[in-house]
């Protein structure tokens, strides 16, 4: 907090400052925001033995009501199926990493897909949470690209918890990423 504070002072106190320097002050106090905020994701996760599903659904609601105030010209839509067991509870890093594979498909859409849908659905089959998260966007040559770190942390994610991770996409159709959890 301090570090954003004194950049922002930085960058209004030297009003005739070169568009360089003000663009990388705004690069570093974006960064450390964001950082601030995956940290205190991380202690959420941390301070707790297990997270229910009703803990990881407010967090995801928390964060979809951000990005839809941060990116008015895409609608967002948050599902989650009847059958679901709502009273199912995950380990702590199980809930992290299923609650920061949605975070980065959902930022991953913001970012690059020029979407202006994107939804995010949780449903329950055969003892297994299906979380689809999809977008109306661009899509992409699956195997024209090499995976960058998002979809390459997303598949780590899903590894580290026994999950199956799943991107389905072609130029010009969207992209649906898929993360279908084990019940534990």
């Amino acid at each position: 907090t301090f570090i954003i504070s004194s950049l922002d002072n930085l960058k209004y106190g030297f009003g005739n400052m070169q568009d360089d320097l003000s663009g990388k002050l705004a690069g570093i106090s974006s960064f450390t925001g964001q950082t601030i905020n995956e940290l205190r994701d991380t202690i959420w996760a941390m301070n707790k033995n297990s997270i229910t599903f009703e803990d990881l659904q407010s967090r995801i609601s928390n964060f979809i009501d951000k990005a839809r105030a941060t990116s008015s010209n895409v609608q967002f839509e948050f599902m989650i199926s009847s059958e679901v067991d709502v009273e199912h509870t995950f380990t702590s890093v199980a809930g992290m990493n299923i609650y920061r594979v949605i975070q980065e498909a959902v930022n991953n859409a913001i970012k690059y897909a020029e979407a202006s849908s994107i939804t995010v659905d949780v449903s329950e089959v055969q003892k297994q949470f299906r979380i689809e998260i999809k977008d109306d966007g661009e899509g992409f040559n699956i195997n024209g690209i090499e995976f960058g770190n998002g979809l390459n942390n997303m598949k780590k994610r899903a590894k580290d918890i026994n999950a199956k991770f799943q991107v389905n996409t072609s130029e010009g159709e969207g992209t649906q990423i898929v993360l279908s959890v084990h019940k534990e």
